[in-house]
């Protein structure tokens, strides 16, 4: 069955997990019309052999000269590789003149390679290549999860690091399908992917269809499960959460994850006016340490590691972090290649409806609502970078998430005592997402003219955002959640202190750690090799309460030390505190 599936640009959300990558200009432009390309994925799955994933890439007559982009894909993501198609496990292609011989050119700026035509091609164009699993161990650093793994004899990975594909021209739309053959896989076999669960998707999006299938996440093997079973809820079969082998070796709840998450997403559709709800998928790929993930399109991939304690309600946040980014957004400008003028709103403003919106819809407590509102606070006030600038927290770093939190927290207040209490942020937001619908600008510009009309003063919507992007302290009014029932109180708390440097939890050995650090009192010395990390970094930075505990190698012997990661220097900070239980929800 053909499933026709209208799909949105959410290339933005792997980019703003990756790093930020900008198109490069393709060397010659296709054709002027759609251009009709077939995409094919064959898992080859054989009992005892290690799986493999035939991709085949027909291109519709694309006309292209000699010494022309055929097509192209990124040599990596940050530190995860893409797979190479070298000439040890090389791209073929056939066009109706016989075999299409093609050249790899290596563009390092835009960090592509693109295979170029010998000759003009005659016809249709057949591409065939095989992508194989990545080989990772323990020492293998955590980075963007879009590599293609082999998970319990099955295969799962991402479009953006297997799929080569034409090079994207204003003037050329993409005529785009996609679909399964499990010709070489055992007949139980299972599949899956972030458009559903049909052999066959078709793109309807044109102009999108490439990003589209780049920002595709999918799974394929005899062991992988789906929760809810369709058959169980039909009505509910455009949620989906996939996992591969026995939710008993999961450690957490599966179950009430999904439900938790399917919840929320439902109601999120309909908060951000939302007529017809797209399919959201989950999937979960375990791995050899730490947890984490990436956004896709209409998805999203929670990476988890068995031994390590990650608490229930911390992955009820952090997907409904992922899953508020399927709305509210924020457009990059070209001259910002770092995504400094919109990570700040894309991570602050997922970060504030993760926080405010499950309350709304009765999936989390009051206690619940306090307690994450003070760890995002405290996160912000004792993070050791906060005089970055958002030019210079651009990297991977936690920084724009409770800092654009902290914005949106003040921008709410000015514009309700602006208004006498009828409009809130939300107006501005949900505005600034009509516009992106209607095909308007929705950048810097656009939100600051929404605020600044909100605020009825442009001058002072610019010199808050402008306060903010260059690092500088934002406070909040005792009275800025008092529409919450919440009060603003000032204290003093421990600034974090990892006490060694951060890249260590990657690099596996440890450096940089601080003498006179709690860390450094515990034991710990540069040149001690990482086992294991029992929590992560971003958990000890967002609770306060939390303690680090380390398995170490020295001189051979293993031993296992814990200390409180922050330093003995207090700072000003913000927390929450009731006032009174009875609380409006006319605007967030």
């Amino acid at each position: 069955m053909m499933m026709l599936l209208t799909t949105s640009l959410l290339f933005w959300l792997v980019q703003a997990a990756l790093g930020s990558y900008r198109h490069a200009p393709s060397q010659q432009p296709l054709t002027s019309t759609p251009l009709p390309i077939d995409v094919t994925f064959m898992p080859i799955i054989i009992s005892n052999e290690p799986a493999l994933l035939n991709i085949s890439v027909t291109l519709y007559r694309p006309n292209l000269a000699a010494n022309a982009s055929l097509v192209e894909l990124y040599l990596a993501f940050g530190n995860v590789p893409c797979q190479s198609y070298n000439d040890t496990n090389p791209i073929t292609a056939i066009d109706d003149e016989g075999v299409l011989e093609l050249l790899i050119s290596d563009d390092e700026e835009y960090a592509l390679r693109r295979w170029l035509t010998a000759r003009p091609t005659s016809g249709t164009v057949n591409i065939s290549m095989t992508a194989l699993p990545r080989h990772i161990d323990i020492t293998t650093p955590i980075g963007p999860r879009v590599d293609l793994r082999e998970i319990d004899g099955g295969l799962q990975g991402s479009g953006f690091s297997v799929v080569p594909l034409p090079p994207i021209s204003p003037e050329i739309e993409h005529d785009l399908t996609f679909c399964w053959d499990l010709s070489y896989s055992p007949p139980n076999t299972n599949f899956a992917s972030s458009l559903g669960e049909d052999l066959c998707h078709r793109f309807l999006d044109r102009a999108q269809a490439k990003q589209g299938m780049q920002s595709t996440v999918f799974a394929v093997g005899s062991t992988l499960h789906r929760y809810p079973p369709v058959e169980q809820s039909p009505e509910l079969s455009q949620f989906g959460l996939f996992y591969f082998g026995n939710t008993s070796d999961i450690p957490f709840d599966v179950e009430k994850l999904a439900d938790y998450i399917n919840a929320l997403f439902i109601n999120m559709n309909a908060f951000f006016d939302v007529p017809n709800s797209r399919p959201y998928r989950v999937f979960l790929r375990p791995s050899l340490r730490g947890y984490g993930g990436a956004g896709f399109l209409s998805a999203f991939m929670l990476e988890y590691y068995p031994n390590m304690n990650v608490e229930q309600w911390e992955l009820e946040w952090l997907l409904a972090h992922e899953v508020s980014h399927n709305w509210p957004l924020m457009n990059s400008s070209p001259e910002q290649p770092t995504g400094a003028d919109n990570t700040w709103y894309n991570e602050g403003i997922a970060t504030y409806y993760q926080t405010l919106l499950p309350h709304r819809f009765g999936h989390t407590t009051r206690e619940e609502l306090v307690k994450q509102m003070n760890m995002n606070l405290q996160a912000y006030y004792t993070n050791p970078t906060i005089d970055l600038s958002n030019e210079e927290a651009a990297e991977p770093q936690r920084l724009p998430y409770h800092r654009g939190l902290i914005y949106f927290l003040r921008m709410g207040f000015f514009v309700r005592q602006a208004s006498g209490g009828f409009v809130g942020i939300d107006d501005a937001v949900l505005e600034l997402l009509e516009a992106r619908r209607r095909g308007e600008p929705w950048g810097l510009d656009a939100w600051i003219s929404l605020v600044g009309g909100a605020l009825g003063d442009v001058t002072e919507a610019w010199r808050e955002y402008n306060t903010m992007a260059v690092g500088g302290y934002l406070g909040l009014p005792p009275a800025a959640l008092s529409y919450l029932g919440l009060r603003i109180v000032s204290v003093m708390q421990e600034r974090l202190d990892l006490g060694f440097d951060p890249g260590s939890l990657n690099s596996r050995v440890i450096a940089g750690v601080k003498t006179g650090s709690r860390a450094h009192d515990a034991g710990l010395r540069d040149g001690d090799v990482l086992v294991e990390n029992k929590a992560m970094y971003w958990q000890v930075a967002d609770d306060i309460s939390r303690n680090m505990t380390l398995k170490l190698k020295r001189d051979g012997q293993d031993f296992e030390l814990t200390y409180w990661p922050r330093s003995r220097e207090t700072v000003p900070s913000l927390q929450v505190e009731e006032v009174e239980h009875g609380h409006a929800w006319s605007d967030l």
